[in-house]
């Protein structure tokens, strides 16, 4: 019997939260959270690099000339920092970006011939000591 009060108990219990969370909309208005504006991220630039000869070079530009599968190229790059040690004629590696129909020049930097070292094998010395006997 008195499991059966106590199971009566709970029910009434768990019913009447029921009937206090039923309540109707409240009248005050809901309090917004201002939401955190994620910063669009802009488009990656894609960095591209090429190989050639200074054509022309000046404190804002420099000119090269590349080929490309037999056919001769040439490409204007703005400078965002005048380059010292170029002068026209340098083969130059170019990194550059394309920003509003402009290339501009990343990086540029001189390419230097890589040296080929042949290794000579010294041939073994005909030895001073009598072959082996039968």
């Amino acid at each position: 019997m008195k499991r059966l009060m106590v199971l009566v108990a709970g029910f009434v219990f768990v019913f009447c939260a029921y009937i206090f969370a039923a309540e109707g909309p409240s009248t005050t208005p809901a309090i917004t959270v201002p939401s955190k504006k994620f910063a669009v991220k802009p488009p990656k630039e894609t960095r591209v690099s090429i190989t050639g000869v200074v054509k022309d070079i000046s404190d804002t530009m420099v000119t090269v000339e590349r080929t490309v599968k037999g056919k001769t190229e040439i490409m204007g790059f703005t400078l965002d920092k005048p380059v010292e040690k170029i002068k026209a004629g340098d083969k130059v590696r170019v990194s550059y970006i394309k920003r509003e129909d402009k290339y501009i020049a990343i990086r540029v930097t001189p390419v230097i011939a890589k040296k080929i070292i042949k290794k000579v094998t010294p041939k073994p010395a005909p030895s001073d000591a009598l072959p082996p006997q039968k």
